[in-house]
């Protein structure tokens, strides 16, 4: 068996930083750290292993089955499920928090939870305008009545989730903030008080300090992105890769599938073992750029499913050893998730969630 050529380098250096910049912004607050979609793609188990060594309130998950690799990975932390229902069995099994977001869900974790004579506690989300998941704003004060009166729950969380936090423009923010008051006000009038109050996403850790509430949900932060203030965040993953192929071709050879590249001098063409089945995207064809010997160096020719092939002419010292960073730093130059977002139309989180289970992730 060979050995792995492209591997993701995870520094929980740069983690644990970007953690304590969440604390510094939110003081107090307890944190709900989103490990969800294998942590950002950075691998869930590890990551969450070392988050929760820094004494967060919770992890949060989209779906049941990654609340499951959590506990069998050894962790008793408590997780806090987005968005799965008909998981009531599941959540009392593997003791999982959901996060309710209608009322016939309640009902059926209140009946299931009665049967097995257990109590499941749960957070209950409120749609203030991001038109996803959650109770209509302007009936929830009556839902949510109704569900803390239902046997066997106990309702311990409410919470709300912005649309468009990220933006300068904070009017529709605040909107949504002035519905999630108002509906705290008038269910506190009721007697009506919960344990967690929870609304800030990322952005609004770094910008809404009034949306900190009980506790705060970074997620993309904590990976090194933000749509703003991210001078004091790290990028925690770094992609990288070696040579398989170094050949010197002359002027007029085609380059890769469809001879979308066709060289106009001698040209040096590395092969590098990794492609879109890796998650680097095609849109990177005659897009991207790597890093070889502390310079940059085009992709040249379509991306393969295994495999991209990258202009290194004029690159001294290039050689079959020379690491190759496709996401990092390296001397003085850095390619960041940011970079390839914007070359192929789309965001960092896609880019890193994009990165395959065959990358293996090293954490360093």
């Amino acid at each position: 068996m060979g050995l792995q050529k492209t591997f993701a380098e995870v520094s929980l250096k740069a983690l644990s930083n970007n953690l304590s910049v969440v604390r510094k912004k939110t003081g107090k607050n307890g944190i709900i750290a989103v490990v969800k979609a294998d942590a950002y793609g950075h691998g869930i188990a590890e990551i969450s292993k070392h988050i929760i060594k820094k004494d967060v309130s919770y992890l949060g998950v989209a779906y049941a089955n990654e609340g499951i690799v959590l506990r069998e990975a050894g962790i008793q932390a408590a997780i806090l499920l987005f968005f799965d229902r008909d998981t009531a069995d599941v959540c009392i099994k593997y003791k999982l928090t959901p996060v309710v977001f209608d009322t016939a869900f309640a009902r059926q974790l209140s009946k299931e939870a009665y049967k097995r004579n257990v109590t499941i506690p749960v957070h209950v989300k409120v749609d203030t305008g991001m038109g996803r998941v959650g109770l209509d704003f302007t009936k929830a004060e009556k839902e949510i009545g109704d569900i803390v009166n239902l046997k066997n729950i106990c309702v311990e969380g409410l919470m709300s989730h912005f649309s468009d936090a990220d933006l300068q423009d904070k009017d529709y923010a605040n909107l949504q903030l002035e519905r999630f008051r108002s509906l705290i006000k008038n269910l506190e009038k009721k007697k009506i008080t919960f344990k967690y109050i929870h609304m800030a996403n990322s952005a609004a850790v770094l910008t809404m300090p009034d949306t900190h509430f009980d506790l705060v949900r970074p997620g993309i932060m904590l990976y090194g992105y933000a749509c703003c203030e991210r001078e004091e965040i790290k990028p925690v993953l770094s992609l990288k890769s070696r040579i398989i192929l170094l050949k010197k071709v002359p002027a007029g050879t085609p380059i890769g599938y469809g001879r979308t590249f066709v060289t106009k001098r001698k040209s040096a063409i590395a092969t590098i073992p990794v492609g879109y089945a890796d998650g680097y995207s095609r849109k990177l064809s005659n897009n991207g750029e790597v890093l070889v010997c502390g310079k940059r160096a085009p992709v040249v020719g379509r991306v393969c499913m295994d495999t991209i092939m990258v202009d290194v002419t004029g690159i001294p010292d290039v050689s079959y050893s020379s690491e190759v960073v496709l996401i990092g730093i390296q001397g003085n130059e850095r390619i960041t998730a940011d970079e390839l977002a914007e070359k192929t139309g789309t965001i960092p989180y896609e880019i890193l969630t994009s990165i395959g289970e065959r990358v293996k992730r090293i954490y360093v």
